[in-house]
């Protein structure tokens, strides 16, 4: 009895199968159907123009992709080329400092009240001055409001623009600049506030009796005349907006006005109990002298 050989073929027939691409897919994101993208087929000889293309544009970024900030292309780590510009800080166009005393350095009338050092590099752009913005830079005397602006208005001994001929006439301009784009903040007359005359105390006649010679008598001094700080127009603006936004008072700006507050309640309690009839040795509520016992042991 002869055996027959019998072959049997196994068919997979399994329709969740999908073709492997034999191009990469194209970058379309999380948008666009896959299936669209696998369905391609490993003929050579089709065109490329009949194959399925992205279901998103070529230029379309990825989702997780973050996009640059906007100083990102700003940004300078050597400083070592714009060390012969000029720097200017806000204190030098601050219409609350005293001039003369390496603080303000142009007329109160040419000032302004809350200066910023973004102000300052926004008016010499506009001047067509090249310009560096260091935020974290700040004055000696002015550490509340951190910013300094490198400004290049000459140019190997030329100037820059032939309209600003000293360094006086650009913070003028500059400051000219901002007063024009923030008349709130343009110092109006009057400037400063009343002056406080005190008269001088009335020195006591010499004595007639001792030895020796006798103290010449001091001729009367005049009245002295104390003059105060320059006082901003009411109300102000809030603290975020006169100040820079890197600046360390903004963290700490409810308890820096809640102390100063509280200092000013407390000087003002001791003047008015000072002032007082009858208060002659005695100090003003808040600020009484404790009593001290001293207890003597005999041996």
């Amino acid at each position: 009895m002869s055996r027959r050989a019998v072959l049997i073929e196994e068919d997979f027939d399994d329709d969740t199968d999908l073709p492997l691409p034999s191009h990469p897919l194209p970058n379309t994101g999380n948008i666009g159907p896959l299936l669209q993208e696998l369905d391609i087929t490993d003929d050579e000889s089709e065109p490329p123009n009949q194959r399925a293309g992205p279901a998103s544009p070529p230029h379309a970024q990825p989702a997780f992709r973050t996009p640059p900030g906007p100083n990102s292309r700003n940004t300078v780590t050597d400083i070592t080329p714009y060390k012969s510009w000029t720097c200017v800080y806000p204190i030098y166009i601050d219409a609350k400092r005293a001039y003369g005393t390496g603080q303000r350095r142009v007329p109160r009338a040419n000032a302004v009240w809350w200066p910023l050092s973004k102000d300052i590099a926004d008016a010499a752009n506009s001047m067509g001055l090249p310009t560096l913005h260091e935020v974290n830079k700040s004055h000696p005397r002015d550490w509340e409001n951190p910013g300094r602006v490198r400004v290049q208005w000459k140019k190997d001994g030329k100037l820059v623009n032939p309209m600003l001929k000293t360094k006086k006439l650009l913070l003028q301009q500059i400051a000219a600049h901002i007063q024009s784009v923030k008349p709130q903040h343009k110092p109006v007359p009057p400037f400063q506030p009343a002056l406080n005359t005190t008269p001088a105390p009335t020195p006591a006649p010499a004595s007639k009796s001792g030895k020796g010679k006798q103290l010449l008598a001091t001729a009367p001094k005049k009245r002295s005349a104390t003059r105060q700080a320059p006082a901003p127009p009411l109300p102000h603006p809030p603290l975020a907006t006169r100040v820079s936004p890197y600046s360390p008072a903004l963290a700490s700006g409810m308890l820096v006005d809640a102390v100063k507050a509280g200092m000013a309640a407390q000087a003002q309690e001791v003047a008015v109990g000072a002032g007082q009839p009858g208060t002659v040795g005695q100090q003003g509520p808040g600020m009484q002298k404790g009593k001290r016992k001293v207890v003597r042991v005999r041996g």
